[in-house]
């Protein structure tokens, strides 16, 4: 089975271009899970607590479940906190690796190419004004 996608392992700044790019997409899809994620647990959470706090009357084990469920939609509050950082750092990254692999496949390795290109056309025309010289003289005699 032969991929359908092949990753560009023929220029390090190409691949460093589209790995920084990769890293950008997956740092935005898991930005969006994450919040997703995480207001849906602080709603479940904040529920719990407004239902809890409502009761006039409390026992101890609803007392210890309104502090559970308090000091968890903390935490998710925080781990959102904490992800959305590294979340933001690799999008950095990301970006950092991008930019420089995109300048330096252009500025190295494009306009490399693109100067062998224009001289091989220059030759291949050189050739063919030659072969049309040569036609014309043997066309003469």
């Amino acid at each position: 089975m032969t991929p359908s996608l092949t990753i560009p392992t023929d220029n390090i700044y190409k691949f460093s271009c589209l790995f920084g790019l990769a890293l950008i997409l997956v740092s935005i899809f898991s930005f969006a899970s994450n919040y997703t994620t995480t207001l849906d647990r602080k709603v479940r959470y904040s529920e719990l607590v407004i239902g809890l706090e409502s009761k006039a009357q409390r026992n101890k084990s609803e007392d210890d479940l309104l502090a559970l469920n308090k000091k968890l939609r903390e935490i998710a509050m925080e781990n959102e906190k904490v992800l959305n950082l590294l979340l933001g750092a690799v999008i950095a990254i990301g970006s950092i690796l991008s930019l420089y692999g995109a300048d330096r496949w252009h500025k190295k390795i494009q306009q490399r190419d693109d100067k062998i290109v224009e001289l091989q056309i220059e030759k291949l025309q050189i050739e063919i004004a030659n072969l049309r010289r040569s036609n014309q003289n043997s066309s003469r005699s």
